[in-house]
């Protein structure tokens, strides 16, 4: 299992992540708030390409998301938020699901896929509240993977959930 790191917000308690392709032009919560805000964890499209927001909330500093991956190439999003319980690393890829809900695809045709807070915009501008705000330390991460389709999966186990970037 490898570690890719952790996306982490420091200003607030919100953890929306985007999962796209790293050449996706965003534009961050100013272009979308209302929308994740009404909807929550949802699938967009963005230049054409498919992509999906997560949902999460943490106490302040210590919520966050964790990017591992396997050696099949799923790629593992583990949210430490107020209400949930992540499954545990080592039960990941042996433990049973109880339940599976697929949410949406990402379309990851440049080879890298990025997780990052949803609030400031990915490369394009804003005029909002979030213009000029660019993704800091710790608020995103970038994969390099084979597959160029992912597909978005909650998994739920007895010890917990998780969210699963699944290659297809």
């Amino acid at each position: 299992m490898k570690t890719h790191g952790r996306v982490t917000n420091r200003a607030h308690e919100g953890l929306f992540v985007i999962l796209c392709d790293s050449k996706a032009r965003f534009g961050g919560w100013d272009e979308h708030g209302e929308m994740l805000a009404d909807e929550g964890s949802v699938p967009l499209e963005l230049d054409g390409l498919r992509a999906f927001v997560e949902e999460a909330h943490a106490s302040g500093r210590f919520g966050h998301h964790e990017v591992l991956e396997s050696e099949d190439g799923t790629i593992w999003l583990r949210t430490f938020e107020r209400g949930s319980t992540p499954i545990p690393i080592e039960a990941l890829e042996r433990e049973a699901r109880t339940e599976v809900v697929e949410m949406g695809f990402v379309d990851v045709p440049s080879g890298t896929l990025t997780i990052a807070l949803a609030y400031p915009p990915l490369n394009t501008t804003s005029t909002g509240d979030h213009a000029g705000v660019v993704h800091n330390e710790g608020e995103r991460v970038d994969v390099k993977t084979k597959s160029k389709l992912f597909a978005v999966i909650r998994e739920f186990t007895e010890s917990g959930q998780v969210v699963a970037l699944r290659p297809r």
